[in-house]
């Protein structure tokens, strides 16, 4: 029992909290784990290093206890902990709370380990479904922190779960995993990796508004190489959003783009401003993040059409409400 803590702790690294092993404990898989620790607390190869953490006395003592069993006993300790942790997951009553994002990573990452080469339908269909959308969670949250190694790794898994049938079975998420990994893609300078991802969400999105947060990613990462095939690609874009502009700014539509935005009260007080209403209206906001998108490239290009694209953002803005591309 003594040595099965170990491994189960050697899962985690050298170091795990106790709240994640007090949560295994309370599995009848793992119910003798913490008495068990306190055995290897005894004998020096575990130490309490605060009220909250266990740790191995050396980092040797870890690698030697993980890699004592063969590579498929281990991938079960993995399954085992990971699943343990999924169920836990189910309790927290406030998903956002620094516990409950720290016990999903966790999971996701026993998870992965323990699929990781395997084939993933010795799994139901719910519990593939479950580990999909973790793993999308932490590709979302990695990318929310420019952190494209791991949005690409969690992506991987998310897919791999997903399998072929993705699709057609849990479509939103398998869209997300194809978003998230366009997108990380972009962050990781790969434009043959988001061409791929964006074509195949183009070939199986149901509708247009799902193709609209790839083809933005598309039109960013096309940029760099084409700019102007990417503002042409843009307008195209906008104008199915509702937003059409002329090919070339003339200066009577530049007079009529100011004058469509004196009406409103420009030069309200900040607060005002920052207490409008919200900006909700899904198309609205595409183009929102669509023009904000492409307006620093229409700043080298066109003063013109810069110009109508910061008029036509400011009218949607108090026309509809606002969002952080307002600003």
């Amino acid at each position: 029992k003594v040595f099965e803590a170990l491994q189960v702790m050697s899962c985690f690294g050298v170091k795990v909290d106790q709240d994640v092993l007090s949560i295994l404990s309370g599995s009848d898989q793992f119910d003798e784990l913490i008495s068990s620790l306190g055995y290897a607390i005894q004998e020096g190869m575990i130490e309490k290093r605060n009220e909250t953490t266990y740790g191995f006395a050396h980092d040797t003592i870890q690698q030697a206890v993980y890699e004592y069993l063969p590579e498929a006993c281990m991938k079960e300790f993995h399954f085992k902990i990971g699943m343990q942790l999924v169920r836990a997951l189910r309790g927290f009553v406030t998903p956002e709370s620094l516990q409950c994002i720290s016990i999903t990573f966790l999971a996701i990452d026993q998870m992965n380990r323990a699929c990781d080469g395997t084939d993933p339908n010795r799994l139901d269909t719910r519990i593939k479904n479950t580990l999909a959308s973790l793993n999308l969670k932490a590709a979302e949250r990695a990318i929310d922190l420019a952190d494209a190694s791991s949005a690409l790794s969690h992506v991987r898994f998310g897919l791999q779960f997903v399998g072929d049938t993705g699709w057609s079975l849990c479509y939103e998420i398998c869209l997300r995993l194809h978003e998230a990994a366009c997108l990380a893609n972009y962050l990781n300078s790969s434009p043959d990796e988001v061409l791929k991802h964006f074509e195949e969400i183009i070939n199986h999105a149901r509708k247009f508004e799902d193709k609209i947060k790839a083809n933005c990613i598309m039109i960013k990462s096309s940029a760099s190489g084409n700019i102007q095939g990417a503002m042409n690609s843009a307008f195209i874009i906008l104008n199915q959003l509702g937003e059409s502009f002329p090919s070339v700014a003339t200066p009577d539509d530049i007079q009529n783009a100011i004058a469509s935005i004196r009406e409103f009260h420009c030069d309200d007080p900040k607060e005002k401003i920052i207490n409008s209403p919200e900006l909700t209206d899904t198309k609205k906001l595409w183009s929102l993040k669509l023009m904000d998108h492409i307006a620093p490239y229409l700043h080298m290009m066109s003063s013109k059409l810069m110009i109508l694209i910061s008029a036509r953002m400011l009218k949607i803005s108090f026309q509809h409400g606002f969002a952080p591309e307002s600003a």
